[in-house]
């Protein structure tokens, strides 16, 4: 969900976006104007989220001092901003102040609005670069230690399930199927999965290391 406020003679413009599945979604809302940036995330509570989308829209003029009133909020006021930073094919925007502290931009396609909105607001001098390794490595070694984890207990549940197995109780149907699947997989087979899909990962990680996605980087002074 995107809302736009930035037409001419607007004072900013606000970006709001949903980012995860499930209970893990999280809530985002983004203000740019020439007196800052303000962010609102990980806001969990949807309609919360859609009221203060809601109020925000409704009164342009007061919703950068609004959203800073919230318990989530960060502001960045422009003296304050050193630099920002987009890689559009690592999803990937940052922030950083004078003291070259970083702040994160949450995951998302509107955060290629909510950089056009800064350089439109606030300007800078934007130069292209190359992405360093860590940026590039950062999602990957996410990726690989959650199929670690979640590999290793499927490979584990394979080892435990028996051919004679019969459930009893609640869901015995399920448990079952579950347990057909996994001797019928069985842990070496299983091992083989989880082991290809963490070559797949990695064999991604090596490309864009190799290729070094572009980093679009907007500086400002501190005159």
């Amino acid at each position: 969900m995107a809302n736009v406020t930035g037409k001419v003679g607007a004072p900013g413009t606000l970006v709001s976006w949903e980012e995860g599945i499930g209970d893990d979604k999280k809530y985002h809302i983004a203000h740019v104007s020439p007196e800052g940036i303000t962010l609102v995330r990980k806001l969990k509570d949807y309609k919360r989220w859609v009221e203060v989308v809601a109020t925000a829209n409704s009164s342009p003029n007061a919703a950068a001092a609004m959203l800073q009133q919230l318990p989530k909020a960060v502001h960045l006021a422009p003296g304050e901003i050193s630099k920002a930073t987009y890689a559009k094919d690592l999803n990937q925007l940052a922030l950083f102040d004078r003291n070259h502290k970083r702040t994160k931009v949450p995951e998302g396609k509107e955060q290629a609005e909510v950089f056009a909105a800064i350089e439109r607001h606030l300007g800078g001098t934007r130069r292209e670069e190359e992405a360093d390794a860590w940026s590039v490595m950062q999602s990957p070694l996410f990726i690989l230690a959650v199929i670690g984890v979640i590999g290793g207990f499927f490979i584990y549940f394979t080892t435990i399930c028996e051919p004679g197995y019969e459930a009893s109780g609640r869901r015995s149907g399920m448990k079952d199927l579950l347990n057909w699947l996994g001797y019928t997989i069985g842990p070496v087979w299983m091992s083989v999965a989880v082991g290809s899909l963490a070559a797949l990962v990695l064999g991604m990680m090596a490309y864009q290391l190799i290729k070094r996605p572009i980093l679009q980087v907007l500086e400002y002074s501190s005159d």
